[in-house]
Formats: C-alpha cells, structure tokens, sequence
C-alpha cells in the first residue's frame, strides 16, 4: 500500500496523486476527477467525473387499473431514479401480478410484494449488489407461491427473472473488468457475488420440483430471509450465524433421499463457504 504526507495550506489540507495513476488515466492540470466516501469511511478517486443519482421515488397509489398502475411503473422506470416505490390500498392477487408482468415485458427488475411495487432501477446497472439482494427477494416469493400451490405460470416467471438477474450480474462483473468500470465496490467483492448469484439461480431451478406441502420449504424460506440479511452486512458473526443454520438444516434432513433437498443443502453449504471467505477478506482488507 502506498504511503503519502498529508499538506495543508491555511485550513487546506492536500496530498499529492500518483504519478503513475494519473498517467494510466490521462489525468492533466485540466481534469476533473470524482470522490466518493465509502460505507467504510474511505475516499475513494474516481479518474472522471460521475454523475450523482440518488433520487428515491415513493407513491401513493389507489388506483385499481392495471393500465393506470403499468403506466406509473413504466414512467417512474425511465426517468433517473435510483430506487422507486409504489404503495397499493390493496395486494395485489397472484393472477393480476402475473397480468402486470406479462404487460412489463422485459422490466425484470420490478418486485412485486402484496401491496408495494419497488424496483432498483438504473443504478441496478451498476450495482450487482443490488440486483443480488433483488434475486434473494424473488427467491423468497417463488417459495411463498409454492408454498400456497398459487399459478404455476407466475412461478416460472419470477424464476426466469432470476436467471435474467444472474445473466446481468456477470454482464456488469465483465465489464467491470474489461472495461476498468468504476464500481463502489472491490474486485473481491464482485467476485463473490457472481459465486452466489450464480448458486442462487440453480437453487431457484431446483425449488420450483417442490410440493406446497413439504415443511422443507419452511426451512428454506427462513434461511434465504437470513441469507438476505447476511450479504448486506457481512460481519462474523452474521456469517457463523447463517452457517449454523444450515448446517441445523442439513441434519434435519440428512436421511433424506430427495435429490432436489440434497441439491438445494449443497447449495447452501456452497455460500456458505463463499460468505465464511468474504468475511475473512474483509478482515484482512479492515
């Protein structure tokens, strides 16, 4: 790690910026360059100027059209929004989620969740954190609609928005590579997102060879809840917590011999293993 003085100047303080950095960026007297502070408390340059979009949209919404509500869904989409949300009087029932999602298309990002519409929108593009926490979320809808033996065709598209999810997580981790993309977050840490997100999409494949009454899916239900928590503050003892419960789990069922139950606890043993080595990581990198 690079080590550098600290000036100051009257009530200025400074420090000078490598010379080999701004070589390999093209960095001149005339630049513009970006900081952003991290959830660490870090400073973190950024080689170009970057636009700040951090508004967050929040709707009150009674209208029962399906019409009415696609529109303000589709409008709230396109416009530079980080993250909006619309609050319905009503849940919405499975058939009418379905309808909306056949009328969206491809707006794979928008999560539907009894009487709240919400989507992480552009910023999504950028953030593969993001999108992963928003696979979790559709996870845990997928077993909930199992679990109530609600349209088979509604299932199967929230699972085809996890695979789509998962594509778009390893688009942005590629170009984020090739492309030297400025991310927030670390190379390690995009890393280990693509390991899950790819893990949770072929557990997603698997939970769909459910019954509505296997107690199993209970289970699993309240460990991905779990799972949800842990990724967004992996700290030690979130991390020992999650991998108890697993391992609870796996003995629970370790006399099974459903291939899809043995599947899915392999797959949990798997992030597992990834999270337990993103928490050393970010000991190491403290």
């Amino acid at each position: 790690m690079d080590k550098r003085k600290i000036q100051r100047s009257g009530t200025t303080y400074y420090v000078y910026l490598p010379s080999a950095w701004c070589r390999e960026n093209n960095i001149t007297k005339d630049s513009v360059i970006s900081i952003k502070k991290s959830s660490k408390g870090e400073l973190v340059l950024f080689p170009e100027e970057i636009e700040k979009s951090d508004t967050k949209l929040k709707i009150d919404l009674s209208e029962k059209s399906i019409d009415v509500i696609n529109k303000i869904i589709i409008a709230s989409y396109i416009n530079p929004l980080k993250s909006f949300e619309i609050k319905l009087d009503k849940p919405l029932s499975s058939e009418q989620v379905l309808e909306h999602k056949k009328l969206l298309g491809g707006l794979e990002l928008v999560d539907f969740e009894d009487k709240k519409i919400s989507c992480q929108t552009t910023v999504s593009l950028t953030s593969p954190d993001l999108i992963l926490l928003n696979m979790i979320k559709k996870i845990i809808n997928i077993i909930s609609l199992i679990r109530k033996g609600d349209v088979y065709e509604l299932i199967e598209r929230y699972e085809e928005e996890i695979d789509k999810s998962n594509l778009l997580i390893h688009k942005v981790i590629i170009s984020s590579f090739m492309f030297r993309k400025h991310q927030e977050l670390r190379n390690i840490d995009l890393f280990y997102i693509g390991l899950i997100s790819k893990t949770l999409e072929q557990l997603a494949d698997d939970l769909i060879e459910f019954d509505k009454v296997d107690k199993f899916l209970t289970e699993i239900s309240t460990v991905i809840k779990k799972l949800e928590k842990t990724i967004q503050n992996i700290d030690q003892k979130k991390v020992v917590s999650f991998v108890n419960e697993i391992s609870s789990v796996a003995e629970s069922e370790k006399d099974s011999e459903h291939i899809y139950k043995k599947r899915i606890i392999s797959q949990l043993n798997h992030i597992c293993e990834i999270l337990s080595n993103w928490m050393i990581t970010n000991k190491i990198d403290s």
